[in-house]
């Protein structure tokens, strides 16, 4: 029987649509890693076989081919399963879309292809019979109950899948409208063209119109994909991404209902709640954190709170229905510990800040203050009423050494505290500051050991034989900050101030060492200056016969002896000592260099006699007595003993060289003290205004050439060594020398222009 016209018209419908929706399939499976293209492209590829194929059995008579060609067709039924699936990638619903959900969903289209390939053994399926029509082969069915059920289960899943898809239209603000819409359109029109065949069209002999509408669905599909964009906007992106933000976000979210009931909670609101999401559901919030400052009736209530050493900044929302009622709060808790951390730290910066240009202002005033006084006292009465002025600290109070130690009773105090009480310290932070460290200590007053802690100096509440009393302050919470008074090596006291302030920073504590420095200075000047200027002064003659002393170690059990040819300070706190020899003095070299920051130097080595340049630090016996301001007159060291003649400006200050003495030394001590008509050497023929003329440099620089033997023919010193022991430049002596020289020589040679 030939195929008429309309029985090709058919035919072709029936191609176009195998090859619509088999282009489709092959776009989309380029894409397959876009949400929903690999779903979409095995539904466009099930209609191309079931399209491709009806195509072909209705052009097959034989009744055997036939029934396999339908058979065959049936395997395009699938395409609800793959729509399904589509429909779970492309709205984000993906934890659907698994093997083991997928799989349960598949019995029963496997199921019933196993009846369909099984009819001729039972009637649960179909009947068929050929009814050629237009030239075609047209089968007649008689529907079974399995097949009706499989139908039934179809439709399900079909509008399932178009629920998904129509769903977007609302969830997404109407963003995926079009393409929902285009996708139902080409899933339903199908879909009715076979309920129609099925269920509406009189049972006979009737073509199968749903592949050839396929056709449609493929050129909604189509306008979809090219004009839509389906898969530039996928919907997963928007419900997984959310979700993903949500799920990840390190911001800790809690959804609460209207009894405050925790009904959803991601994973960074678990060290907010202090356990897991899933343990928090279905408890109340409350219970769970202090929210005794959140304010849910608020339209945006904010509250901290702190779990653990961690601060949350919390945030709610009220959450409510098209009807505008209240169905629960949202709870967002940001961590602003670094933020809080960061404001403390600024925070703390900037009364640092304060305090130190208050500091400032203050020791301005005390540096002035100490321009004009010319005793000790006076310095220590100015430093402590300039101090309590301001408002860092309520009370100060200065002592030196042996009234610290316990030993005396010699406070200066002002403010808050009665001149008869002081802070204690600790004999180790005066042993420490002698050490070379000026800076000061913060301590608390309610410290109870007696000694220097970790570095930080203690005090006493009560009277004590190591200490004197705490000054009597009032009963709020005090610190005590502990300034060494110092000069170079010679520590000449300490400073004792009190703040109610918590906590002293280092920054103020160093400002403070400063402070200290200072005011050694300026009892160094003042007891240089009372010696200079006296017309009496105290002598000390002691003995050393300490270890520690380099003269003892020297000349103990060598064959030489030591004496002062002449003394020149130096800027580092050094002093440059001149000692002759007398007998082995490689041995007095050696032995005079032995220590750590000690250095010698060969002035003058013939047989049994030498001068030797000795630079001497504070550590030794000639540097404490240098550093003290005293003026070391000679020494003579023989047998492991050496005696020392000083002149010293005031009784203070020979108490204050005796007690540092004591300290350091063991084996030091007084054999005279006597009161001498002039402490100044007369015994130069210039005038005494023609030495004061030079500055204190040139004094040295020539003083040092001089007992070096620049000036000896030959020379025992050159001028490279002679700046080399004053650490200076070559030109740079020269340059004093030369000031120095014409100043004196202009002195001699032309008095009446040097007085003008």
């Amino acid at each position: 029987m030939s195929v008429t016209a309309t029985g090709w018209l058919y035919v072709g419908l029936l191609g176009v649509s195998a090859v619509v929706t088999g282009t489709l399939a092959v776009y989309a499976g380029r894409r397959r890693q876009e949400p929903g293209a690999f779903g979409f492209a095995g539904m466009m590829a099930a209609e191309t076989v079931w399209s491709g194929t009806y195509a072909v059995a209705l052009l097959v008579h034989d009744p055997a081919a036939r029934t396999v060609l339908e058979n065959v067709k049936w395997l395009g039924t699938c395409v609800y399963l793959w729509l399904l699936l589509f429909a779970f990638e492309y709205t984000g619903h993906d934890e659907f879309a698994t093997r083991r959900v997928l799989g349960a969903l598949s019995v029963p289209w496997v199921a019933s292809i196993g009846l369909l390939w099984t009819k001729q053994w039972h009637d649960l399926w179909w009947s068929t019979t050929i009814d050629p029509a237009h030239g075609l082969a047209i089968l007649e069915f008689a529907y079974g109950p399995a097949f009706l059920a499989h139908t039934l289960y179809s439709y399900v899943i079909i509008l399932l899948a178009s629920a998904l898809l129509l769903r977007l239209v609302f969830v997404s603000d109407y963003l995926y409208a079009d393409q929902s819409a285009l996708l139902v359109f080409g899933i339903l029109a199908p879909v009715g063209f076979n309920v129609a065949d099925i269920a509406i069209l009189e049972p006979g002999a009737v073509v199968d119109l749903t592949p050839v509408v396929f056709t449609v669905s493929g050129l909604a599909f189509g306008y979809a994909l090219f004009r839509r964009r389906l898969f530039d906007l996928v919907p997963a992106t928007r419900r997984l991404g959310r979700n993903a933000a949500i799920g990840q976000l390190e911001t800790g979210i809690v959804i609460v209902d209207t009894r405050h009931r925790v009904v959803y909670a991601n994973e960074a609101a678990a060290p907010v709640l202090g356990c897991e999401p899933a343990v928090a559901l279905d408890v109340s919030v409350r219970s769970l954190l202090d929210l005794t400052e959140v304010d849910f009736d608020a339209p945006d209530g904010l509250a901290e709170i702190e779990r653990d050493g961690t601060v949350y900044e919390v945030r709610t929302s009220p959450i409510t229905d098209r009807h505008d009622r209240t169905i629960g709060h949202t709870l967002v808790a940001h961590d602003v510990t670094a933020r809080k951390r960061r404001e403390r730290r600024l925070a703390t910066q900037r009364d640092e800040l304060e305090t130190l240009s208050a500091l400032n202002a203050l020791i301005r005033g005390v540096v002035q203050a100490l321009v004009s006084e010319t005793d000790r006292a006076g310095i220590e009465r100015a430093v402590c009423d300039r101090i309590v002025e301001g408002d860092l600290y309520h009370t100060a109070c200065v002592g030196d050494v042996a009234t610290w130690n316990g030993d005396a009773d010699r406070w200066t105090a002002a403010g808050a505290a009665g001149s008869d009480a002081a802070p204690e310290v600790g004999r180790e932070r005066l042993d420490a500051a002698e050490g070379g460290t000026s800076s000061a200590a913060a301590v608390d007053s309610d410290a109870e050991s007696t000694g220097a802690i970790d570095g930080r100096a203690s005090v006493s509440d009560g009277a004590g034989s190591a200490g004197a009393h705490l000054p009597t302050v009032p009963d709020e919470d005090h610190t005590w900050v502990v300034v060494p008074v110092v000069y170079g090596r010679t520590v000449y006291g300490a400073i004792g101030l009190a703040t109610k302030r918590e906590d002293v920073s280092v920054r103020e504590q160093s400002v403070l060492g400063e402070l200290g420095e200072a005011v050694g200075h300026a009892i160094n000047a003042v007891s240089t200056r009372q010696l200079l200027s006296t017309e009496a002064a105290v002598e000390l003659e002691f003995e050393s016969t300490a270890a520690a002393d380099p003269l003892v170690a020297a000349t103990d059990g060598a064959d030489c002896s030591l004496e002062l040819a002449g003394v020149v300070p130096s800027d580092d706190h050094s002093t440059l000592a001149y000692v002759r020899v007398a007998g082995d003095v490689d041995a007095a070299a050696s032995a005079l260099a032995a220590g750590a920051d000690h250095s010698v130097r060969r002035v003058r080595d013939q047989d049994d006699d030498g001068l030797l340049e000795w630079r001497a630090t504070g550590s030794t016996p000639v540097g404490t007595v240098v550093d003290h301001g005293a003026q070391l007159r000679s020494f003579e060291a023989t047998d492991g003993r050496v005696v020392y003649e000083v002149e010293v400006a005031s009784d203070d200050a020979v108490r204050s060289l005796l007690d540092s003495l004591d300290r350091r030394f063991d084996g030091v001590h007084l054999l005279a003290k006597r009161e001498c008509a002039s402490p100044l050497d007369e015994s130069t023929e210039l005038p005494a205004d023609t030495i004061d003329g030079l500055t204190d440099r040139q004094q040295e620089a020539i003083e040092a050439a001089y007992r070096a033997g620049y000036f000896d023919w030959p020379r025992e010193s050159t001028a490279e060594e002679v700046a080399d022991s004053m650490d200076i430049a070559p030109s740079t002596l020269h340059s004093h020398l030369r000031k120095a020289e014409g100043s004196l020589l202009a002195a001699l040679f032309e008095p009446e222009r040097d007085d003008e």
